[in-house]
């Protein structure tokens, strides 16, 4: 986790508001780009939604991170039959998944 001062709980809660929200793709991308970019990877400024997340670091500690932050800002158990290596491709191709997860609910 980065030196920010607060937990990504903290900072997840402040930036995009409380559970029971009606989240968007692109919403969820925005997201889930800020938790891998601000807390949980260390990336360069060049990191983007369309980014590599393997190339990037992303291992199974900061999945099983980035798993949690998400289900303690919109509410929305991840299933781990998501976790795949298609849909944690990018921050996109995940924010895509668990969107089309939450919409078949």
């Amino acid at each position: 986790m980065s030196g920010h001062g607060i937990s990504i709980v903290q900072y997840i809660a402040g930036a995009m508001g409380t559970n029971g929200h009606i989240w968007t793709r692109e919403q969820l991308t925005e997201l889930i780009h800020r938790i891998l970019r601000d807390d949980l990877l260390a990336v360069d400024r060049d990191f983007s939604p369309q980014s590599n997340l393997i190339e990037s670091g992303l291992d199974s500690l900061a999945v099983t991170q980035l798993m949690l932050a998400i289900e303690e800002a919109t509410g929305v158990w991840t299933d781990e039959s998501l976790l795949t290596p298609e849909n944690l491709e990018t921050a996109e191709t995940l924010a895509a998944s668990i969107h089309e997860y939450v919409s078949r609910s």
